[in-house]
């Protein structure tokens, strides 16, 4: 079995690179050595999370279902939260301070459990973030045709998750144009 070519955008927080694992009709993380995958070019050093698949499929799930009520302006499931906030508790983290000598300060969060709780949590965690800071008015649904991909708008005209989009986008409606003007 190949490694599948994920719907990374590389510019999107995490979370949303979690949640955009479930693109349309193709799910990223049906098998467990494809969410290792993930897992190994996006958040290194957690080990193998596919052991964990269904809890792995059930946060990103909730997390895709919280992200896409906030895209689209609408509450969402209360299961979701509950599911969220739940991955969230079980794996506490605190803010450590890093000062060396003669360089700026910095935070460092610190989790307090390991493995695959850690992991989840912190992704959980994220989310919480997320939806609860400044980006979260920003986070929108692609509007490329046939686009599901979520994505935070960090800039005014931004409309769609990746310029590939954004070119299929201007295509279609110059094609709808000159077919229905006769091509004039």
């Amino acid at each position: 079995m190949t490694d599948p070519e994920f719907p990374i955008l590389g510019t999107e927080p995490l979370v949303v690179e979690l949640a955009n694992t479930l693109y349309g009709d193709e799910d990223f993380f049906r098998h467990a050595e494809w969410i290792d995958a993930w897992f190994a070019l996006l958040v290194p050093g957690h080990g193998r999370m596919g052991h964990h698949a269904g809890r792995v499929r059930a946060l990103r799930d909730g997390i895709r279902c919280l992200l896409s009520a906030a895209a689209a302006g609408e509450a969402p499931a209360p299961d979701a939260v509950e599911l969220v906030n739940t991955f969230a508790a079980a794996a506490p983290a605190y803010l450590r301070l890093i000062w060396p000598a003669g360089q700026a300060p910095a935070a460092r969060w610190i989790d307090t459990t390991g493995g695959s709780t850690a992991a989840l949590g912190r992704l959980a965690t994220c989310c919480v973030e997320l939806l609860a800071g400044p980006d979260a008015a920003s986070l929108r649904r692609c509007e490329g045709p046939g686009c599901s991909l979520l994505f935070v708008k960090n800039h005014s005209r931004r409309r769609w998750c990746h310029p590939s989009c954004g070119h299929r986008d201007r295509q279609a409606r110059y094609y709808r144009r000159h077919l229905t003007t006769g091509g004039s």
